[in-house]
């Protein structure tokens, strides 16, 4: 083989067809030019970061055959144009997948966006920390476990407390409304003075 042919025979481009990731190092199989397939080619990821491509002949598979050897390569990139997020500034960093789900470092903000449910599984404490305002936007906001607040409590929609040992106000209770306890109105209720005294 002359040296040319080998250098050209060093790198390639394809598609991805199939995959298996059940071993500990992905093995791909990708067709490129002239209907050359080439299987078990396993894809080298960097440490900490893994992706499972779409096997439909559309993501684009980057092979290197070591000494041009075509039957011992790598895949060392698969990129999928369908679903790369585009217009990003210079600096900003994303990570996306071909449903919309994304979480994206953009310059003034870290985006994280999905259709899908977000569900954080956490084993010890969690901590957040802000120094503006933190706003939740949800029909509904449940809490399982005992809720503490070291500052002020303001609501506008009412407050409703059932079971338990129901509420305890330790100092002064201030209110601009009735209030009825077991039925019974403190502004529109009438004591029973009994008889009056002898004069």
């Amino acid at each position: 083989m002359n040296l040319v042919k080998q250098i050209q025979d060093m790198l390639a481009r394809g598609v991805v067809t199939l995959s298996n990731s059940a071993k500990k190092m992905r093995e791909l199989q990708a067709e490129f030019l002239a209907g050359e397939v080439r299987s078990e080619l396993e894809h080298v990821e960097p440490y900490g970061f893994t992706s499972e491509p779409k096997t439909d002949g559309n993501a684009e598979a980057f092979a290197m055959f070591f000494d041009g050897n075509r039957s011992n390569g790598i895949i060392f990139c698969v990129a999928d144009r369908r679903y790369r997020l585009t217009n990003m500034k210079p600096g900003e960093v994303a990570i996306y997948d071909d449903q919309g789900q994304k979480v994206y470092f953009t310059r003034d903000n870290l985006l994280i966006e999905t259709p899908k449910d977000l569900v954080a599984t956490v084993g010890g404490s969690t901590s957040l920390s802000s120094t503006g305002d933190v706003d939740i936007t949800a029909p509904k906001t449940k809490i399982h476990g005992q809720l503490i607040v070291d500052g002020l409590i303001k609501g506008s929609g009412g407050l409703a407390i059932s079971g338990g040992s129901g509420a305890a106000v330790d100092g002064d209770l201030t209110t601009t409304g009735d209030v009825t306890a077991n039925g019974v109105s403190l502004d529109h209720h009438t004591h029973d003075h009994g008889p009056a005294p002898d004069k």
